[in-house]
């Protein structure tokens, strides 16, 4: 088992100076332990190129707190990194030696190119993304990345933050349509797209503040940001909203942050213009960048990218409820035999066979909770936790999957807007599948050698051989056979060989 290293990364932004504290799960996955955030606004009024005495007072207070917050968990790094604020002030110099004083920090300024690397990094960690775009829009600059094959092609990064143009191109507020397009202009001006695939990820506080006044609009079944998508007719209403409106009027839109009630409009003009230029149809949400991408330098070295998102993901969220990977693995290889066995009679596709395998890693992670309703809590503990690399659909499938395991049928009523007709009976079927593969494996370790399931017309022949008596194992079969005969409209016969 991987030692459990924590460490503790600070981003001193433009806008916000913000703490990740994270404990290593496994060799590819941590778990947030802490955070902390504080609206500095360091770069507020650094048009005149210094940091103001005030931003300073409010920056290094933010930082005092985060070193006291990260000390207090004992890390083994402390990574303080500062971006576009601090790489344009001609005084930067003074605000780092104050920082190191007053809370022992040693702030690194990172290179455009650091700081794209670290987003990009973050992102490509935490989704499914290999070709397409992110844009990042801090509090000081706008960065534009292009992604090809998972690895970062290129890069691009403008003062154009939400809080460098607001200052610089709106003039009243709100702004007029005039000051509206002179920022749209600005960013085709700076930022060049080629051609490539129109696929877009939004990363930052500003991306995921829009995306949460969205789902409050849609009245959307899940809480989830990270993975959350923002249709291209979506953002440009809300756009329009938001340019349109006053700081009152604003002050009234559900999920509209307080602390971006004046900044809010810029950063979503910045990415409407963006999006408009990808040709993006959606946007989709990356609920992790910088912080996380510095995590992932300082746990992984000079490796840093994953192999396997998905796999890394659903091996943490085991390894944090208490479930060792490697205990379900008999599970896992008897359930994908029995989905293998009946292929012919379901005719569900690869994409199933994942979710299987994954329901089957993740079927013990309730028990930690309380045993007797492990189901329900199983169910929460997918919807909740940090599962990567999953769309929203692919979520609620596994946490239906995990509780159907326990037992029941697969309720998906309230998901309708994001599921299809077919999900439910079929979650119910891989539910049943799984129901069997740990009635197979019911005791640990298991006494049972060999499963063999063999499909023989309207029959399913499961066979099992084992050392001393199988009792146990065959009293659990009975009753999940019941349900896989309903599942799969067929019989199921139990067999013992020697």
């Amino acid at each position: 088992m991987t030692s459990s290293r924590v460490v503790a990364v600070i981003d001193v932004g433009s806008n916000s100076v913000r703490l990740l504290v994270a404990r290593q799960l496994t060799a590819s996955a941590f778990e947030v332990v802490d955070e902390e955030k504080l609206e500095a606004r360091l770069g507020e009024g650094h048009a005149g190129g210094q940091l103001t005495p005030a931003g300073m007072d409010r920056g290094l207070r933010a930082l005092r707190i985060m070193a006291q917050v990260a000390d207090s968990h004992s890390p083994s790094a402390i990574a303080a990194v500062g971006t576009e604020a601090l790489r344009r002030a001609e005084n930067a110099g003074e605000f780092i030696a104050r920082a190191r004083l007053e809370s022992g920090l040693a702030v690194r300024v990172l290179s455009p190119a650091e700081e794209a690397f670290a987003s990009f990094l973050g992102t490509i960690n935490s989704t499914g993304l290999r070709d397409g775009y992110l844009v990042d829009v801090g509090g000081g600059s706008l960065e534009v990345i292009r992604v090809e094959g998972r690895g970062l092609a290129d890069s691009r990064s403008v003062p154009l933050g939400a809080i460098y143009a607001t200052e610089r191109y709106f003039r009243s507020d709100p702004p007029s349509a005039k000051d509206v397009r002179a920022l749209r202009k600005a960013v085709r001006a700076s930022i060049t797209v080629s051609s490539g695939p129109p696929v877009l990820y939004g990363v930052g506080g500003a991306a995921r503040n829009l995306a949460r006044i969205v789902r409050l609009q849609r009245q959307y079944p899940l809480r989830r940001l990270h993975g959350f998508t923002i249709a291209r007719r979506e953002l440009s209403r809300l756009t329009r909203a938001l340019t349109t409106r006053s700081a009152d009027e604003r002050r009234r839109i559900p999920g509209l942050a307080s602390s971006r009630l004046d900044i809010l409009p810029a950063a979503a003009v910045v990415i409407d213009e963006v999006m408009e230029m990808v040709g993006a149809p959606e946007l989709h949400i990356s609920g992790q960048g910088l912080r996380e991408g510095i995590a992932w330098q300082e746990l992984r070295g000079d490796r840093p990218i994953l192999g396997d998102v998905r796999g890394a993901s659903i091996a943490g969220l085991a390894r944090a409820n208490g479930v060792d990977e490697l205990s379900s693995e008999p599970v896992v290889s008897a359930a994908a035999a029995l989905f293998e066995a009946t292929a012919a009679r379901h005719r569900l596709g690869p994409e199933w066979l994942d979710l299987l395998l994954a329901g089957a890693r993740l079927a013990g992670i309730g028990l930690h909770v309380d045993y007797y309703n492990r189901d329900r809590h199983a169910e929460y503990l997918v919807h909740s936790g940090d599962l990567h690399g999953f769309s929203h659909r692919e979520v609620v499938l596994l946490g239906a999957l995990v509780r159907a395991g326990h037992g029941g049928s697969a309720d998906l009523a309230a998901y309708r807007s994001l599921v299809l007709p077919t999900d439910a009976a079929d979650v119910t079927l891989l539910g049943a599948m799984l129901g069997v593969a740990r009635a197979v494996r019911r005791r640990t370790p298991s006494p049972v050698l060999r499963f063999e399931p063999r499909l023989d017309g309207g029959t399913l022949h499961l066979q099992l051989a084992g050392k001393g008596g199988l009792d146990a194992e065959l009293y659990d079969l009975e009753r999940e056979a019941k349900r896989l005969e309903t599942a799969l409209k067929l019989q199921v016969v139990l067999r013992l060989s020697d």
